[in-house]
C-alpha cells in the first residue's frame, strides 16, 4: 500500500494513516533513516495552523527522539521555509506536516531530504516500508534494527545497549535566518519602499511571514486572513476556489499596485493585478520567462509545466523562442524534469512556482509574490501596470475544470467506459484539444480538465461532464 501521494502522505487527521499510532510509527522510520545517514542526525519539523497539527507533530517527534535522533522544531512555519532550513543548516531531513490547499480537518506529512528537494520515490518507499512493516523488519534484519539493539555473537539473541533518544530545540532564530535571506535577495530593508500591496495568507503559515517580510523590504501592506485559529484555515480565502476573487476585491477597494494569494503552507502563490482580477500560475511562468531571458538567465531556453497548464502558455512561449516541456501532474515531477534537464524555471498552473535561484530548492509562495513585486517596481517607472504586462503576455485558451468526489480510486485506464467517453470527446472537439482525467493525490476527487483553441467554454463544459459521469458510474460500479 503506498502512502505517499503526489504531495506527501495526506488524509483525514486522526484516520489511518494520520493517527497518532501510525505517525509515531513514522517518526520512528525517519529516525531510523537519518540514523543511517548521519552520526549526528538532526530533522527539521515545521507544521503549518490547522488544529490538529500539534497533535499529529507530538507524535511524530516521539518517534524520531525514541531513534535517539535530535529535532530543531519550527513550530508554526512555512513549507518552502522548512525545505530551506533543512538545506542550509545540516539537517538529514525536513518534515512539514500540512495539507496545504485541503481544509482544516484534513492534515499530511511532507518529507525533503537534505538538499531541500522533497522525498525521491526510493526514499518514500523506504519510510513506507519501516513505518507499515517496523516490527517485522526490525527483528528480523539486524542491519535495520533500532538502536541500542545489537545482535549477539551467535546471533541468536539480542542485547540492548542503553539508548540516549533525541531532544528537541524550539529555534525560532533559525526561522529568522529564512527571513534575512529573502531580505537580501531582494535587495534589503526599503527596496519594496512605494509598493502597497495585498496579502491574502489563508490564515496559514504566510500569516506571520509574509506581512513581516513585506514589511521589512518597505511595501505598504493590507494583510488579509493573518489570524489562524485552527479551522479557519482556507475558509473563503487563500488559492482555491473564491480567495483569489475576494483578494482582488480588496485589493481595488485599497487601490493597492498588486494582491498576491498563498495557501495553507505557503508554497503556491497566485497573484492578483491592479483591476482586481486573478492571475495564475501561467501567468507567472509567462512573465517570469521573459524576464529570466531577457537577463540571458533562462538555461536550456525551457520552461517546465504540467498537463493541466493552458494552451495559451505553449504559445506565449513559443513567440520568444521558449520551449515548453510537460511533466505529470505534481510539483515534485517539475522539480525532477528540471534538474535533470538544468533548467531553472517551472511551475504549475495552480501557484507551485519553482525558481532555482537564491539556493531555493522548492516551490515557495512568499518568494514568488517577492520577485513579482520586484518586476513590477522595475516597470512601473515606465508606468507599466500588472493588469497590462499579464494581458500582453499571455491569452488563455478556453479551458474548464470539474470534478467530484470518488469513493475509490480503480485505474483510469481500466475503464472501458470511461476510456470510450473520452475518445468520443477527443473526436468531437477535435485533435487539437488537450483532454486530462486524473485522480488527486491528495483528496477522494477525480477531476476532468479539458481546453481546446476554437471552442466555446459550454461545448469543453458538456464534454467534460459526459466523462465525469462516465467515471462516476464506473468507480461505483467497481466499487
Amino acid at each position: 500500500m503506498r502512502l505517499f501521494g503526489t504531495d506527501g502522505i495526506r488524509a483525514r487527521a486522526g484516520e489511518w494513516p494520520l493517527t497518532p499510532e501510525f505517525t509515531l510509527r513514522l517518526g520512528r522510520a525517519l529516525g531510523h533513516l537519518a540514523r543511517q545517514r548521519s552520526q549526528t542526525p538532526v530533522i527539521v519539523v515545521g507544521r503549518d495552523t490547522r488544529r490538529s497539527g500539534a497533535m499529529l507533530e507530538s507524535a511524530l517527534l516521539a518517534g524520531i527522539m525514541a531513534q535517539g535522533v535530535d529535532v530543531t522544531l519550527l513550530d508554526e512555519f512555512s513549507t518552502p521555509g522548512v525545505s530551506f532550513l533543512a538545506a542550509h543548516h545540516n539537517a538529514v531531513f525536513g518534515v512539514v506536516i500540512s495539507a496545504s490547499h485541503n481544509p482544516y480537518w484534513d492534515n499530511g506529512i511532507k518529507v525533503f531530504n537534505g538538499n531541500g528537494f522533497k522525498a525521491s520515490d526510493e526514499l518514500e518507499l523506504q519510510i513506507e516500508q519501516l513505518a507499515l512493516d517496523e516490527p517485522q523488519l526490525w527483528h528480523e534484519n539486524s542491519h535495520l534494527s533500532p538502536p541500542g539493539l545489537a545482535a549477539s555473537e551467535d546471533g541468536r539473541e539480542a542485547e540492548r545497549s542503553p539508548l540516549l533518544p533525541g531532544v528537541v530545540q524550539l529555534n525560532r532564530d533559525l526561522g529568522e535566518s529564512y527571513v534575512s535571506h529573502l531580505l537580501r535577495a531582494f535587495g534589503g530593508p526599503g527596496a519594496l519602499r512605494g509598493l502597497r500591496v495585498v496579502l491574502d495568507c489563508a490564515n496559514g503559515a504566510a500569516s506571520y511571514l509574509a506581512p513581516e517580510v513585506f514589511r521589512r523590504l518597505g511595501a505598504e501592506v493590507v494583510a488579509l486572513n493573518v489570524w489562524p485559529n485552527g479551522v479557519n484555515i482556507n475558509v473563503n480565502c487563500g488559492t482555491e476556489g473564491d480567495g483569489p476573487q475576494r483578494a482582488g476585491l480588496a485589493v481595488t477597494a485599497a487601490m493597492a499596485d498588486i494582491g498576491f494569494v498563498f495557501d495553507g503552507d505557503a508554497d503556491r502563490c497566485k497573484f492578483v493585478d491592479e483591476t482586481g482580477i486573478e492571475r495564475d500560475g501561467d501567468y507567472i511562468l509567462a512573465i517570469l520567462a521573459r524576464d529570466l531571458l531577457a537577463q540571458g538567465k533562462l538555461a536550456g531556453n525551457t520552461v517546465v509545466t504540467t498537463q493541466m497548464a493552458n494552451l495559451g502558455l505553449d504559445l506565449s512561449l513559443r513567440e520568444i523562442g521558449v520551449r515548453l516541456e510537460r511533466t505529470q501532474v505534481g510539483d515534485k515531477w517539475v522539480s525532477q524534469c528540471m534538474r535533470d534537464g538544468g533548467f531553472v524555471l517551472g511551475g504549475e498552473q495552480s501557484g507551485h512556482i519553482i525558481l532555482f535561484e537564491h539556493g531555493l530548492t522548492t516551490g515557495d509562495g512568499l518568494y514568488t509574490a517577492l520577485r513579482m513585486s520586484q518586476l513590477l517596481l522595475a516597470r512601473r517607472s515606465s508606468g507599466q501596470h500588472f493588469s497590462d504586462l499579464a494581458g500582453r503576455v499571455l491569452t488563455k485558451a478556453p479551458q474548464v475544470l470539474v470534478k467530484a468526489n470518488v469513493p475509490a480510486k480503480p485505474p483510469l485506464a481500466d475503464l472501458p467506459a470511461v476510456q470510450a467517453q473520452i475518445r468520443r470527446a477527443q473526436e468531437t472537439l477535435g485533435g487539437d484539444a488537450l483532454i486530462n482525467v486524473r485522480y488527486s493525490g491528495t483528496e477522494p476527487v477525480v477531476r476532468v480538465m479539458i481546453q481546446g483553441a476554437g471552442q466555446t467554454p459550454e461545448a469543453l463544459q458538456h464534454q467534460a461532464q459526459a466523462i465525469l459521469q462516465a467515471v462516476d458510474a464506473s468507480v461505483k460500479r467497481d466499487a
